[in-house]
Parts: C-alpha cells; sequence; structure tokens
C-alpha cells in the first residue's frame, strides 16, 4: 500500500482542472474567425511594409492603413453617421445674384458669370453631372477663368464671400476632370491625351488648395479622390473616415467600398458593400 502526499494531490488537481478548462475553450470559448485571422495577418504584413518603408510618404501610406485595420471590428463595421452631412462645418456656395459686384468688374462679365452660375446649377448635380459632363468642364472652366482674371486680389481670399465663389469654382472644375477617369464616362468620353488631362486635373487641384490654404471640408472628396488616384489608398481611406460627419452618406458609404475594394482587402470589402446595399443605394 502507498500513500498520496499533498504535492501530488495538488499537482493531480491543477492537471485535472487545466484539463477541464481546455475542454471548455474547445467546445464552448469563441475561435478566432476567418476574418479576425485576415486582419491579424495583414496587421502583421502592414507592420513589416512600414519597418521596410523607403520614403516618409509611404510610411505615412501604411500608418493610415494601419490605424484603419486596428480600428476595424469584422462584423461591427459603423454605418454613416444618422446626421450626415453636417452643414454647420460648411460654407456654402454663394449666390452671385445675391452679391455686391465689385466696381472693377464690367455689369457684362458680372452678367456673365450670373449665367454661368445659374447654368452650373442646374446641370452640376449628382443626377446631371454625367450626362452634361462635357458642358460641365466648359462652364466651370470659364467661371473659374473669369473668377480669378476678374476680381481684385483683396477679395480672392476665403474671408471675401467673392474668395468662396472662386473656391467653389474651383471644386467644381476639379471635380468635373476627375470625374472624365471614372470608368463608365471614359466609355463615352475617352481621355485621349493622358498627360493634358493629367496635368489639368493636378493644377486645377493645386490653384483650390493654394486658395484654401489646407483642406476643407467642404472639398473633401476631391482631396480624397486626388489621394486615392496617386495610390495613397490607405490615407484617402483614413481621410474619409476622419470627415464621416461632413460627407453625403451615400458618397461616404460608395468610397468606403471603393477603397477597400481597391486596397484588395476583400473580408471588410464585403461587409462594407452590405452596409452599401442595405442603406438603399446601388450604382
Amino acid at each position: 500500500m502507498f500513500s498520496i502526499s499533498a504535492l501530488h494531490v495538488r499537482c493531480g488537481f491543477a492537471v485535472l482542472f487545466a484539463l477541464i478548462a481546455f475542454v471548455d475553450c474547445a467546445t464552448g470559448c469563441p475561435a478566432e474567425t476567418a476574418d479576425e485571422r485576415w486582419k491579424s495577418n495583414q496587421l502583421e504584413s502592414v507592420a513589416k511594409a512600414i519597418t521596410n518603408a523607403e520614403t516618409e510618404s509611404e510610411r505615412l501610406e501604411f500608418v493610415a492603413r494601419q490605424e484603419w485595420l486596428r480600428n476595424w471590428k469584422p462584423g461591427k463595421m459603423p454605418p454613416a453617421p444618422v446626421d450626415a452631412p453636417d452643414v454647420t462645418q460648411r460654407v456654402v456656395e454663394p449666390d452671385l445674384e445675391e452679391l455686391t459686384k465689385p466696381m472693377s468688374v464690367k455689369p457684362e462679365i458680372w452678367r456673365q458669370m450670373i449665367g454661368l452660375q445659374r447654368r452650373l446649377r442646374e446641370i452640376d448635380t449628382m443626377d446631371q453631372r454625367k450626362p452634361n459632363l462635357r458642358e460641365v468642364v466648359k462652364l466651370t472652366r470659364q467661371l473659374d477663368q473669369l473668377l480669378s482674371d476678374q476680381l481684385p486680389d483683396s477679395m480672392q481670399v476665403l474671408s471675401h464671400p467673392l474668395g468662396w465663389m472662386l473656391a467653389h469654382a474651383r471644386y467644381r472644375y476639379g471635380r468635373a476632370l476627375a470625374y472624365r477617369e471614372l470608368p463608365d464616362v471614359r466609355d463615352k468620353w475617352p481621355i485621349v491625351k493622358v498627360e493634358q488631362h493629367d496635368e489639368r486635373l493636378s493644377r486645377a487641384y493645386e490653384r483650390l488648395v493654394e486658395l484654401t490654404d489646407g483642406k476643407r471640408v467642404e472639398f473633401i472628396l476631391l482631396d480624397d479622390r486626388m489621394l486615392r488616384r496617386s495610390g495613397q489608398r490607405g490615407r484617402a481611406l483614413q481621410l474619409l473616415e476622419l470627415n464621416r460627419e461632413a460627407i453625403e452618406p451615400k458618397w461616404y458609404l460608395k468610397k468606403r467600398r471603393d477603397l477597400l475594394k481597391e486596397l484588395g482587402w476583400e473580408p471588410p470589402h464585403l461587409e462594407a458593400a452590405k452596409l452599401y446595399r442595405e442603406a438603399g443605394y446601388d450604382d
């Protein structure tokens, strides 16, 4: 007959409890989902890319991707904000007809500006922009040029209503040029001189940024587009999320979905596409 020491008893219980915990976890603990495994793998890959980045721009791009991935909870992606867009954050395009004509601008030129704005408000809309894009490009360029040439320098600042008129005109022009790059638009109106188009769009955007001295919520979708077309999709996604309260719900949901697809991030892309459909939108 042999005796069992207290140490043996304690060790036996420890092994028993460990086995019970293992069985319980194997049968009842929530296992890591496929999407969570994908996220972990992607974060590991992005961390390596940050370490190996050769330029500061490249590093910032991967840092932006890392930040978005860390914030994403599979199955819990947020919808568009209920109260978006927050119009209190925006300065709307002034109505030229309600502004005082500068003394240096001839009456016929002022009337021409008013006519251009009036026509653009009819055709440069969500529904009418694509079918009227040739005219939109032409008229936005004319209005931008007239305002730039005719307004005194003292009025080409955001502290003056006409400065905001000029900013919105430059945004309209840049947006119209960016629309030319959409696949369904290019099919009907091919961009023959690609380098010339790139130069025009880049210059239009530069002139807007020069006037606004950086990013403004009113023009955030063009800022986002320019990042996206330069391959900085992580930073475009980051910018989109930071300004989600100021963006129309359809555009926020659509651009988030499209950016995730372009990044090749299938699990969050599928979730974003589902939220876009559930919101009642289609392409």
